[in-house]
């Protein structure tokens, strides 16, 4: 049997005894290469899903397989049920945060963005099904990237909770900076991604195991 022929026999192998996680991780490579050719074709946003920034996508999918990959050793439905539990409360809670950030005192929310914030975070809270049933642990990386979140976020309303989509201020600046459109999608993209590397080391060890 060659390499090739082995090769099949694996995958063939594989699709029987894991045929969820096989697909999904299959799905995932394909949006992850999709975006990344859209990226550097210089598609910012896919306007066919309502304007979504491009690479949320391929966090999306990165979070799916790192799921499927991290979870072998559970069955092939929890690994694939946990994974999208992952992505999808990663999606989701910066969704709440970001639609709550406009609500501070004394905005009131309307009836249905109320409705909206609330399904959000519904489904951002069930990640904790996942360290109900241990498959997700605050590891050491988790809690920095939690953390570089939050300061990141805090920094982006003390300058004001300047938009991508128009430049403005949504707030009167506490640190009055004079930010273009670069710097401002820079924060915003920038707390996506330390939310994304937070979830993405919820399948490490524990905090007490990493640090000894």
């Amino acid at each position: 049997m060659n390499r090739t022929q082995h090769l099949a026999v694996e995958l063939s192998n594989r699709f029987i005894q894991r045929p969820f996680s096989l697909l999904t991780a299959i799905l995932a490579v394909g949006v992850i290469l999709f975006g990344l050719y859209a990226r550097l074709s210089g598609r910012i946003y896919l306007e066919g899903l309502n304007w979504i920034d491009t690479m949320t996508p391929v966090m999306i999918s990165i979070l799916l397989l790192r799921g499927v990959i991290s979870l072998r050793d559970s069955t092939d439905l929890q690994a694939v049920s946990i994974a999208l539990i992952g992505a999808l409360s990663f999606i989701f809670i910066y969704e709440a945060v970001y639609k709550l950030s406009f609500y501070a005192p004394p905005h009131d929310m309307s009836p249905e963005e109320l409705r909206e914030f609330l399904i959000q975070t519904g489904i951002a809270l069930t990640a904790l099904a996942g360290f109900a049933f241990g498959k997700f642990r605050l590891s050491t990386p988790s809690l920095v990237f939690l953390a570089i979140f939050v300061l990141g976020w805090l920094f982006w309303l003390l300058v004001g909770f300047p938009q991508v989509d128009n430049v403005q201020n949504y707030y009167s600046p506490v640190i009055n900076l004079q930010l273009d459109w670069n710097w401002i999608y820079v924060i915003n993209r920038g707390t996506k991604v330390a939310m994304f590397f937070a979830y993405f080391f919820f399948y490490s060890k524990t905090l007490l195991q990493s640090t000894g």
